[in-house]
């Protein structure tokens, strides 16, 4: 952040439009999965359609207030609301306080608040908005190309198309196995608004946080649900995965790779047994879920490349120093 005091009275200040912000994200995404309009009607309850009035729309203060239920029928509100509210706010602050008075800071507000709508949508109901994704590509493209002219649009249009592409080529590769996609287009469009902010480099990295981020949050649950479906090749994928991920942090610790040879070995080895793993989940997916459970493919993601956007939003110069040292040192 830029040399100069910023008084705290002003970062409350901050906080209190992020809750704002917070509270019409949580419109424009319910609505957006509705089909509605953003502007009207005024607010109302979904449940008995009574008008809210001022003090009930107070970001997480009317939550509190009302006790988490609709004053006119006792319906229980969503903690969607309160919890999107206060996240918002909170990272409005942290955004704030990284980058300042620059206009990259307008930027990447939009751009995670986007995220944002784009992660409640898909949590909810596995969809994600094309529009959403165009305005964090075009945002991404906008703001390289003010801070870094025609190398920077350069690069923004070369990370949004290979973000796309990499993403679309993965999710094809489930017509080879399954007959489908392995995932929407909505994913391959997040990628290409990260690749148009950061890289196609940056884009990658995101790729192998996006995933690392999934794993942590559903690696549990799917060994759990893919031995109590009796998905065997599902179960060996996992153990897989999680003997690959140890050994690559084993080789790391003591630089094993000392090399390039060996590192073409060591990359050729876990590409085959990844592309492995996929096959034995893939084939797994064929075998249709009991009681019309969802499954595996279905598993939003979207919200884990959101995170990785925001590690990469805050970490952007180490990142890339990582980068330069790895590849070019």
């Amino acid at each position: 952040m830029n040399n100069y005091t910023v008084i705290w009275p002003f970062l409350v200040w901050i906080f209190i439009v992020g809750l704002c912000i917070g509270s019409f994200l949580n419109v424009v995404a319910l609505r957006g999965l509705g089909g509605e309009s953003i502007v009207f009607p005024a607010s109302k309850c979904p449940k008995c359609n009574n008008k809210l009035s001022w003090w009930m729309n107070i970001p997480i203060f009317s939550y509190l207030i009302l006790r988490g239920k609709c004053h006119f029928c006792k319906t229980h509100i969503s903690i969607q609301y309160p919890i999107v509210e206060f996240i918002t706010g909170v990272f409005f602050l942290l955004i704030f306080l990284k980058f300042g008075f620059e206009i990259s800071t307008l930027f990447y507000l939009t751009a995670f608040s986007i995220l944002m709508v784009m992660s409640v949508c898909d949590i909810k109901e596995s969809v994600i908005l094309d529009f959403h994704a165009y305005i964090l590509i075009a945002v991404g493209i906008i703001l390289n190309s003010i801070t870094s002219g025609l190398d920077g649009l350069l690069t923004a249009i070369t990370g949004a198309f290979s973000g796309f592409i990499l993403y679309e080529l993965i999710a094809r590769s489930g017509y080879l196995f399954v007959k489908e996609r392995a995932f929407g287009e909505g994913d391959s469009l997040i990628a290409a608004g990260i690749g148009a902010f950061f890289g196609w480099k940056l884009m990658l990295i995101s790729t192998l946080l996006s995933v690392l981020i999934m794993a942590v949050f559903t690696f549990p649950y799917l060994l759990y649900k893919s031995y109590k479906e009796g998905k065997i090749k599902t179960v060996s994928a996992l153990v897989l995965a999680i003997f690959l991920i140890a050994f690559a942090l084993v080789v790391s610790k003591f630089e094993l790779l000392k090399t390039f040879e060996i590192s073409i070995i060591f990359l050729s080895v876990m590409i085959v047994l990844t592309f492995l793993c996929a096959k034995f989940i893939l084939d797994d997916m064929k075998k249709p879920a009991p009681n019309g459970e969802v499954s595996l493919c279905m598993l939003p993601f979207g919200p884990s490349m959101a995170i990785s956007f925001v590690i990469i939003m805050f970490f952007q110069n180490e990142l890339q120093t990582l980068i330069k040292s790895y590849f070019l040192g």
